[in-house]
């Protein structure tokens, strides 16, 4: 398949994922997430069920609830942070995610074939959270959003419309090899 300008396309070549594939990848990132994120949550809630005076009926933070409530809150923001780097950033330069590794599918750019960069990674991960936060209308968006590959001729969801990429089959070249020999043990 050639472009406008009559070159051929590296992505023409690629078979694209499939929403089954891609499903998974997401359930395998999901869970990955929300395994990251029971310990923050539990923190809070720990803190704020001991903080409660049921005498009183208010809250009353001692010391210690307040570090626990506060240790909390930063490990919920550290994993949002990974998982911006993880699911966003690192996925934009390699292509991959663990989800996505699994399954031997990855994203790239829809006019190069190459992984699409940071920026971009970021940008996709993050829109369609911003987006799903707006209730109601925005949660409806972004379900269309997710069940798009299933009706579009090139397997692409919205968002990887907006941000011209492509969800493929395979691995990076760099990924899909074992990499170098590993030197013998010095210890046997």
């Amino acid at each position: 398949m050639n472009n406008e300008y009559g070159l051929a396309e590296p992505v023409a070549e690629l078979e694209a994922a499939t929403w089954r594939s891609r499903a998974l990848a997401v359930l395998i990132d999901g869970l990955m997430f929300i395994g990251m994120l029971v310990v923050p949550v539990v923190l809070v809630i720990v803190a704020v069920v001991s903080a409660w005076d049921e005498a009183t009926d208010e809250y009353t933070f001692t010391g210690g609830e307040t570090g626990l409530l506060t240790a909390g809150i930063l490990a919920g923001i550290g994993v949002f942070v990974w998982a911006g780097w993880l699911f966003g950033y690192r996925q934009g330069v390699t292509g991959t995610t663990p989800g996505k590794r699994r399954l031997r599918i990855r994203l790239v750019n829809a006019e190069t074939g190459e992984a699409p960069g940071g920026a971009k990674g970021v940008g996709r991960w993050l829109v369609p959270i911003l987006i799903g936060g707006i209730q109601g209308a925005g949660n409806a968006i972004q379900l269309i959003d997710y069940l798009w590959p299933l009706w579009d001729s090139k397997n692409q969801r919205l968002i990887d419309k907006v941000f011209r990429t492509r969800v493929m089959v395979g691995l990076p070249i760099a990924e899909a090899s074992d990499g170098p020999e590993l030197p013998a043990s010095p210890i046997s």
